[in-house]
């Protein structure tokens, strides 16, 4: 069950950033909270598979 949560996290974290993503191509998104997003998304990621293997 562990596995399927993470990888729900991971494909649910992936269509975020993609989103911001193109947002922020098509300039309705700054720069700086599309970083964001990616450091909060990587923290994220890295909880949900430290939460896996622990």
């Amino acid at each position: 069950m562990k596995i399927a949560a993470a990888i729900f996290i991971v494909v649910i974290l992936s269509a975020g950033l993609y989103n911001s993503y193109k947002k922020y191509k098509n300039g309705l998104l700054p720069p700086s909270f599309l970083a964001f997003h990616i450091l909060i998304g990587l923290l994220v990621a890295i909880g949900a598979f430290f939460l896996l293997f622990e």
